[in-house]
């Protein structure tokens, strides 16, 4: 999912018809809507591998902590065998001293004791003492001699925890720089993320805008029909009184009986051409239908006018490139959207198959017009329109 928002180009091309205007906010929504679930999902999976990141750390500085904790117990053993060894060469000397004195002792006891005349019990307690010292030493020498190899087993099982520790710290090692750069990764991601949510937030802004202006155009239009219709009611109304000529009919209605400045020739209404879209169709990768028909064919191809009416807007405007609105007889409009160069002004009145202008980019690389019909404020299907269904028997 992230991949296809990342890849997944946005629809940056202005909307040039009010169905695929429509089709652009929808999928704009939609994208912005599944950008912005993307963005929460990936702050949810960093604040799981920050968490990893952390655990992962603290495991490390565990383990930093037991190996210094190991290496100062192995500097203590390394001083106490130091200490010992010292120990032990001294019993040693005390021992071969001991030994001598009693061997001394033992082959000159009984002469000396003779010839001196002392107590022979004193020299039985000399060799006594001696013996004493002798055991006492050796006894010694066996207690340090087993302490220093319980020493020696201990520095080994030291020196294989430690190597233990030290695999444990290459492979915690190994994992916090994959967190880091799967963090790096994921925050880069959201960045992305970040910058296409601000992107298509910016673009449905502008299509919304690009819609209200459109919707409010129609609107001024239809306000002012309006407006033109009760001016000409009520100079119906004074006419009448002064029992004069009966009234003509609406502005609307005389126009589909002059042919004032709209030349009228012969060749495909509104365009010659095919339909690439029909009224109602859906619009690829939106919930949204077609609102008009979309015609395809060649750049230059005269765009004329379904039914006499008036010009009532005949100029350029954002999304819909050069766009004809003609004003009809019962409040309907008919728009004719991406002109590649306009034959009318507004004010103009003109008959059905008046050209209107010529044909251009429609969307892509493709070319032709947009046309579509509204009643009102609303748009319809041009076949409930009698002009253009008349067209289509």
């Amino acid at each position: 999912m992230f991949l296809w928002l990342v890849c997944t180009p946005d629809h940056n091309a202005h909307a040039d018809s009010p169905g695929k205007l429509k089709q652009a906010i929808d999928q704009q929504k939609s994208a912005l809507d599944k950008t912005r679930a993307a963005q929460d999902e990936i702050k949810n999976q960093l604040k799981a591998t920050q968490a990893q990141l952390d655990q992962t750390e603290k495991a490390q500085n565990d383990i930093e902590d037991r190996i210094e904790a190991i290496e100062a117990q192995r500097s203590d053993l390394e001083k106490q065998t130091t200490r010992l060894a010292d120990e032990i060469e001294h019993l040693k000397a005390q021992i071969d001293d001991s030994l001598g004195m009693a061997y001394l002792l033992g082959n000159q006891a009984p002469i000396s004791t003779l010839l001196s005349h002392d107590d022979a019990l004193i020299s039985e307690r000399y060799l006594y003492y001696i013996k004493t010292l002798v055991a006492q030493s050796i006894g010694q020498l066996k207690a340090l001699k087993h302490t220093e190899q319980a020493q020696e087993e201990n520095k080994k099982a030291l020196e294989k925890t430690q190597a233990e520790l030290n695999q444990a710290e290459m492979q915690l090692a190994a994992n916090m720089a994959a967190h880091r750069d799967q963090l790096a990764k994921q925050n880069q991601l959201l960045q992305t993320l970040s910058q296409r949510a601000d992107t298509q937030s910016r673009r449905l802004a502008e299509l919304l805008a690009q819609k209200k202006e459109l919707d409010n155009r129609i609107a001024a239009l239809n306000a002012q029909a309006a407006k033109d219709r009760a001016e000409q009611d009520r100079r119906r109304l004074e006419a009448h009184q002064r029992q004069s000529a009966p009234p003509a009919d609406d502005t609307d209605e005389r126009s589909s009986q002059s042919s004032a400045s709209g030349e009228v020739t012969h060749g495909g209404i509104p365009i010659t051409g095919r339909i690439v879209r029909s009224y109602g169709a859906p619009i690829a990768e939106g919930e949204m239908r077609s609102q008009g028909i979309l015609f395809a064919a060649p750049t230059g191809t005269p765009v004329r006018s379904v039914a006499s009416g008036k010009v009532v807007f005949a100029d350029s405007m954002k999304g819909w490139g050069n766009l004809v609105i003609l004003r009809h007889a019962n409040g309907y409009l008919s728009l004719y959207a991406h002109n590649s160069e306009l034959k009318v002004h507004t004010g103009m009145n003109v008959q059905r198959g008046t050209v209107l202008g010529l044909s251009g980019q429609i969307e892509g690389h493709e070319t032709g017009i947009y046309f579509e019909v509204r009643k009102g404020n609303d748009t319809i299907n041009p076949l409930r329109w009698a002009p253009y269904r008349a067209l289509k028997r």
